[in-house]
């Protein structure tokens, strides 16, 4: 049985703290990039982080930002509440403005990878080389370019085969699938991943033990301007005979009538705010993805819909719908224990759930008591090793984000 409960412990950390104006008046659907990035305000100001993981190493949580000052990497030390940037200005130009889902921590090195991504509008890509692929090494706070995978795409997100080392990447604004060797920095196109309607990438890609990658793509329907009923699907690619299996389904939706678990509690007087979003459907477009290890890939969707895919059969369960106002961007698995964050507009969840069990604990009132802030969204989850959560704020239109600490009775 589901139970309401409240957070212990709320936070926000704030590293920048710039009071924004004029996106509703202005900006929304007027401005260009160009303008956006001549702003002084908006330039410094508008920032989110990203991409949040917690090194166990130095104990730290290393923050990958959206910042047009290609500021982009900060580390947090939770000890003391202070923030340490990482100087990424050093390598980066003015395009590389984002580390978007892509801060991974190898067990080899013990190094972070990750990539750029973009803000700028298309008539500015010929003069953007393209996203990066880096290695950090946190110790010695030095950078390793790996190279530019593909020549004027960026990256959404990586995934990792630490075994066989090799990075995958998702890109953005052209789908792609790409692979880069770490052995000898070279990159491979696999696969584009979209059709011309919609926008499929998952936010994260999974491999498992057995060397797939998983992730999702979109049907492409050339002779017809009407979706199917599965336009968004899974596929798994494995290196070895450079093989595809491309599913005819895809993740679960809220009109889904079975399901493992009871919904969570929803915040009093929420609506969805779905239609506010580029993915208006329910499709089951792919917001995140958490392993267990062994025989389960948690997804969440942009409906705010949590469910399962099945390694060994490719089959997905949906386990509940756990956020009333859709995004489920922020999911990972500790202990088995499995922590879930998504939202939008201020009314942002988390959950937590003992996948051995039958309960998953609802949390609604995310909210700093000595500000009153909340997140305007949530969009990255690290959590470290007393199982205190991390929470990246992302797209806050009426002020810088921030980093958020949560700590769970």
């Amino acid at each position: 049985m589901n139970r309401p409960v409240q957070p212990q412990y709320v936070k926000a950390h704030v590293l920048r703290d710039y009071r924004l104006e004029g996106w509703k008046e202005k900006i929304e659907g007027r401005w260009s990039y160009q303008e956006l990035h001549a702003d002084p305000a908006w330039f410094k100001g508008w920032i989110s982080f990203d991409a949040v993981v917690w090194n166990p190493r130095d104990q730290q949580v290393y923050c990958g930002l959206n910042s047009m000052d290609s500021d982009l990497l900060y580390r947090f030390d939770p000890a003391t509440a202070r923030f340490e940037g990482m100087n990424t200005q050093q390598w980066a130009d003015e395009f590389d403005v984002k580390i978007h889902r892509t801060l991974l921590l190898s067990p080899n090195d013990h190094s972070l990878y990750f990539a750029t991504s973009l803000l700028h509008d298309l008539d500015q890509q010929h003069a953007a080389k393209g996203g990066k692929l880096v290695r950090f090494d946190p110790h010695a706070q030095s950078y390793n370019l790996i190279g530019v995978p593909l020549p004027h795409l960026y990256i959404q997100s990586i995934a990792a085969d630490w075994e066989r080392g090799i990075i995958y990447g998702f890109t953005y604004p052209a789908e792609t699938l790409f692979r880069t060797d770490l052995a000898t920095g070279a990159s491979t196109l696999l696969a584009y991943l979209t059709n011309a309607t919609m926008f499929v990438q998952p936010h994260n890609g999974i491999v498992d033990k057995d060397g797939w990658l998983w992730g999702t793509c979109a049907e492409t329907r050339a002779w017809d301007e009407t979706v199917g009923s599965n336009p968004v699907r899974l596929f798994k690619y494995h290196p070895e005979g450079n093989r595809f299996v491309w599913f005819n389904h895809g993740l679960s939706r809220r009109e889904d009538k079975i399901q493992l678990l009871n919904d969570p509690p929803k915040p009093r007087g929420v609506s969805s705010a779905m239609g506010e979003t580029r993915h208006k459907e329910d499709f089951g477009f792919c917001d995140s993805m958490a392993y267990d290890g062994e025989r389960y890939i948690y997804a969440g969707t942009t409906a705010g819909v949590l469910c399962r895919i099945d390694i060994q059969s490719g089959g997905v369960e949906k386990i509940a719908t756990v956020t009333a106002t859709g995004r489920l961007p922020a999911l990972i698995l500790k202990d088995h224990i499995l922590y879930g964050a998504g939202g939008m507009k201020g009314n942002t969840q988390l959950i937590r759930w003992d996948t051995r069990s039958d309960h998953m604990d609802g949390y609604t009132d995310l909210r700093d008591p000595q500000t009153g802030e909340r997140p305007a969204r949530i969009h990255d989850i690290a959590v470290d090793d007393e199982h205190r959560i991390h929470l990246g704020e992302n797209d806050n239109h009426e002020r810088s984000s921030y980093l958020w600490t949560v700590r769970l009775n």
